[in-house]
Parts: C-alpha cells; sequence; structure tokens
C-alpha cells in the first residue's frame, strides 16, 4: 500500500478535534479510528505524529468529560510519549501541548499548575488562526481564573471569548459557550457582591437554553438564578 501524505493525515486529525469540540462522541471516535490506521501508512512527519498523539490525549479529556469516571483522569501514554521523546515541536504543537497539560490540571483542581501550562499556550496563540479555536481558550482561561477568584481577569478573557461566540450563535455548539460565558460572568459579578448586574447574564443564560430545549443547562441556569435571588434577600433583609 502506497504512503498517505502527512497533510491528507494532519486535515482529518483537524477534522477529529473539531468533533472533540463539539462533544460529538460518535464522529470523534469514527474518525479517530481512521486517523490510527492512516498514520501507520503515512509517510514520516514527526510533527504530524506528534500532533496525532496530542489528539489522542485531547480525545481522553472529552471522553472522560462525557462520561466521567469514578477513577481519576491519568495522562495518557500518548502525552507521555510527546514529553519524554525530547523533540522539538512547531509553535502551534507547542500551543496545543500546553493547552490541553493545562485542561488536563484544570480537571484534577491543579488550578496553579493549569494557569503555568495555559499562559504558555498563550504565548503561542499568535499561531491559531482559528477565531473560534482562541475563543475556546479564553473561555478555559475565564474558567480557571473564576475559580482562582481572580475576578478581573476572569472577566476580561471571558469578555473576549463572548464577543466570538455572541458572533457565531446560529451554531448551537457555539450558543453553549455563550451561556458557559453569560454565567461565568454572573458568577464574577457575584463575587463582586454585585448580584443586581449578575441577575440579568443569569436571565439572558435561562432564555437560551431554552430556546435551545436544552434541559440541563435549563435547570442549571434555573438553579443559579434561584441562588442569586437568595443572596439578593438575603442583602435586602440587611
Amino acid at each position: 500500500m502506497a504512503s498517505i501524505p502527512s497533510p491528507v493525515v494532519a486535515i482529518k486529525i483537524n477534522e477529529w478535534y473539531k468533533q472533540i469540540k463539539r462533544f460529538n462522541v460518535k464522529e470523534a471516535q469514527k474518525l479517530r479510528e481512521e486517523v490510527r490506521k492512516e498514520i501507520d501508512v503515512m509517510e514520516e512527519d514527526e510533527q504530524a505524529v506528534l500532533y496525532f498523539q496530542l489528539m489522542e490525549f485531547r480525545h481522553q479529556l472529552m471522553t472522560d468529560y462525557v462520561q466521567p469516571s469514578k477513577e481519576p483522569l491519568e495522562k495518557s501514554d500518548y502525552l507521555k510519549a510527546v514529553e519524554g521523546q525530547g523533540k522539538k515541536m512547531s509553535a502551534i504543537l507547542e500551543y496545543y501541548f500546553n493547552f490541553f497539560q493545562g485542561m488536563y490540571e484544570f480537571k484534577k483542581g491543579e488550578f496553579i499548575r493549569a494557569i503555568v501550562f495555559y499562559k504558555r499556550a498563550e504565548k503561542r496563540l499568535e499561531q491559531v488562526g482559528d477565531e473560534l479555536e482562541r475563543a475556546e481558550f479564553y473561555y478555559k482561561l475565564s474558567e480557571v481564573f473564576y475559580h482562582m477568584k481572580q475576578t478581573h481577569v476572569s472577566m476580561y478573557y471571558v469578555g473576549l471569548s463572548y464577543d466570538t461566540y455572541k458572533a457565531h450563535k446560529s451554531n448551537s455548539l457555539y450558543m453553549i459557550r455563550e451561556i458557559n460565558c453569560l454565567t461565568v460572568m454572573a458568577g464574577n459579578f457575584i463575587d463582586f457582591e454585585c448580584r443586581e448586574k449578575a441577575l440579568p447574564h443569569l436571565l439572558s443564560a435561562l432564555e437560551k437554553s431554552k430556546a435551545m430545549s436544552n434541559k440541563s443547562m435549563i435547570v442549571k441556569s434555573l438553579f443559579n438564578i434561584g441562588c442569586c435571588f437568595k443572596g439578593l434577600v438575603i442583602l435586602i433583609g440587611h
């Protein structure tokens, strides 16, 4: 069998990554199996192999998010292999490596380590031409800074992310991220003790969740609104 050109495989890995970000497990798994077969007969290309290994790990993160396991997520053999090979990665692969490492550390609750890797990825962000990929990165940064109660920093990054997703709201995936951004914004306002500013964001998140008929997000939005109203009542009572 003739070898497959590495750019052809790289394009398929890109598509695999798109399905991963959409949490489209069935399609992502299908592409994963196709890429695995093509990698075995691909022309020699060190960077393409590293890209494949990084995406294997990103796939694992997606699977664990969709179907959480009681066992802690372990760093995959593929990511360990990338670390241990000592091979020089291209700038874009350095971005992915640090971005995915940051996601892994965040998943474990290691927020400081997550920020370290995210900031390393940010240094290579100019290599990312896709504005939606940058929006995803900014959202992840806003998320970890929110958990660290670095409220102003979280607000800065979530604003960057929200503006991009709002411009692509016709896609249901990006509307979900828009709702996520609104929720982080509201959480930051609550941390600012500005619940009256948080409430419109939570109501907007509820409206968008209903428009999508997303039951889990509707329930989450209603719960957050209830908590916000409770905090307002307590403040008024004082």
